[in-house]
């Protein structure tokens, strides 16, 4: 009898317990370009250095496991009409249902999802890391319009929601959370984010980046991630090509009164 008091008493730690120090245990998984790698171009185009200038912040209504990364990336393409698609990929070191949702309150859920799908056996890969590769990758896109003077303004963006379906981020729901930043978030453990319907005061986490921390994505990132698989709504570009450098801005010759620059003599200033 003392010895089944003892295992029952010590069996709801050990649920908690476990998975915690498996993923103490299993390290970190967030981009570390290699050291190799071609350095960015000491003098970006002007309109990278708007898009690196604009500040972007990443959040989540729910506590959840992982840790978001140091750096946004992104590649980006010129759209129609004088507006910029931006693809961007935010980081996670992983992603586990352990945290503040159904599954971990009523804990049986998240074991057999940590069991499976995010880790098999709790400490080995699982079908996330043979299906889509290492850690987890979240992306998003947001159309900017692009004015004459380089300044870029928020008109709408995608995500997925938890069940991987597309949603399209109107300019509403972009600065819902901060009108001076574009905000994207997330309301499920497994960091989608094409939250919508938050406040300023509902966010339990909320990380900005701007100059310096958002930076175009190198290839070698990409490969290592498989990217060309995964975080299917910041694809901008083909997926092919986000394993090659990104493309320099197209240049042409611009029409009279224009700038001497063309299409791409965006000024690095921003503005929502």
């Amino acid at each position: 009898m003392p010895l089944r008091n003892s295992l029952s008493r010590s069996l709801p730690f050990a649920v908690v317990a476990v998975p915690l120090f498996a993923s103490a245990t299993c390290g970190s998984a967030l981009p570390r370009p290699a050291a190799d790698a071609p350095l960015a171009p000491a003098e970006p185009s002007a309109i990278d250095a708007a898009i690196e200038q604009q500040p972007i912040c990443v959040g989540s209504t729910v506590a959840s496991a992982g840790e978001l990364g140091d750096v946004l990336y992104y590649r980006s393409a010129p759209g129609e009409r004088g507006t910029v698609s931006v693809g961007y990929y935010a980081f996670f070191s992983e992603e586990r249902p352990w945290g503040n949702n159904w599954l971990t309150w009523t804990v049986l859920p998240a074991l057999a999802v940590d069991l499976v799908y995010t880790h098999g056996l709790l400490f080995g890969p699982g079908v996330q890391r043979v299906a889509y590769g290492k850690g987890d990758v979240e992306g998003f896109r947001i159309v900017y319009s692009v004015g004459d003077d380089g300044r870029l303004t928020v008109e709408h963006g995608a995500a997925d929601r938890g069940d991987h379906s597309d949603v399209r981020l109107e300019r509403a729901d972009l600065l819902a959370i901060d009108p001076a930043r574009p905000t994207v978030y997330s309301r499920w453990w497994s960091h989608q984010l094409g939250g919508q319907g938050a406040g300023p005061g509902d966010l339990v986490y909320r990380r900005c980046y701007g100059a310096g921390a958002i930076r175009p994505l190198p290839p070698d990132v990409a490969l290592d991630f498989r990217l060309d698989r995964r975080a299917g709504p910041a694809r901008v570009v083909p997926a092919a090509a986000l394993l090659e450098p990104p493309a320099s801005p197209l240049r042409r010759e611009p029409a009279e009164g224009a700038s001497p620059q063309g299409l791409v003599a965006f000024r690095p200033s921003v503005a929502l």
